[in-house]
């Protein structure tokens, strides 16, 4: 399938340098339109072709890039070691970690994304706002609120009358 060549945009010029989330930059190699544009990973050299508006998002991942890199340098909470900060991923299935005293452990990737889970369900906890309990809680607010409150709920007793 041949793909027609378009003008490209300002800032889709060749050797145009974008920054992906977790990949480093990618440049620009060729612009054919919107659906496609030919990129190169600055770190790995890997070719791939994207669309422009997930180009500007930054939303691109390096296929040669192993998945688990993004990893390294994360911390996590363990009950038996304490913190832990991700020094490297050794293989597929076994990551190297570091206590805060200096000592390295050793540990399986599922046991390490358990521990993740766990510390980024603590770091929800600690997010989310302190929500009312019942209904008359969320109607403690102003008069207003009162008599429309009182208004609906003599709707719905007489609804089946």
């Amino acid at each position: 399938m041949q793909f027609k060549k378009m003008e490209a945009p300002i800032d889709m010029q060749k050797g145009a340098r974008f920054e992906t989330k977790s990949h480093g930059f990618v440049t620009v190699i060729d612009y054919y339109n919107t659906h496609t544009v030919i990129v190169a990973f600055e770190n790995t050299g890997n070719i791939r072709s994207i669309t422009a508006s997930k180009l500007r998002a930054g939303q691109i991942t390096d296929r040669a890039a192993p998945i688990q890199s993004s990893m390294v340098g994360e911390t996590v909470l363990s009950p038996k070691h304490g913190l832990l900060t991700i020094t490297q991923v050794e293989s597929e299935n076994v990551i190297l970690l570091e206590t805060e005293e200096g000592e390295e452990i050793r540990m399986l990737r599922p046991a390490v994304q358990k521990l993740r889970e766990r510390s980024h369900e603590v770091d929800m906890e600690k997010e989310q706002p302190q929500l009312p309990t019942s209904l008359s809680a969320l109607t403690k607010r102003n008069k207003k609120t009162k008599d429309v409150n009182k208004l609906l709920k003599k709707m719905l007793t007489d609804y089946g009358k």
